[in-house]
């Protein structure tokens, strides 16, 4: 049962963080801003669209699959992606938090995305045709 909702979880929340990151990289692409920059993330311009917009389409790629029982290591690999992702924009990147809050806030971001890990984990090792 408590896997159940855990997996459920991870499917949640990598399905919200993948639909971000393709909206933000559509609307980047289509705005055609020179100046699009996240500093978290290792990418800048042009770059970063198309990364945003592979990342998110994997995203959903690999959570659609999970769900549906196929290809389920790419749902792993995917949220391993997004905690590598993350914590290293949190604690390598030349990013600056705004104050205590944001980066306790960080914190809590990055604590749920190990969490979808723990999910996906369990979908991995359920066995086929469950």
């Amino acid at each position: 049962m408590v896997q159940a909702i855990l997996r459920f979880y991870s499917y949640g929340f990598q399905l919200l963080i993948s639909l971000f990151l393709f909206a933000l990289g559509l609307v980047a692409t289509l705005s055609d801003n020179t100046g699009f920059e996240i500093d978290m993330l290792p990418w800048s311009g042009k770059e970063l669209r198309i990364s945003l917009l592979i990342l998110g389409a994997f995203g959903l790629l690999s959570t659609f699959l999970a769900f549906k029982g196929k290809l389920k290591f790419l749902f792993l690999m995917w949220t391993l992606g997004t905690v590598y992702l993350l914590g290293r924009g949190i604690f390598v990147s030349g990013h600056q938090f705004d104050g205590e809050s944001d980066f306790k806030w960080a914190l809590f971001l990055l604590s749920g995305v190990i969490a979808t890990v723990l999910g996906a984990w369990s979908r991995f090792k359920q066995p086929a045709g469950r």
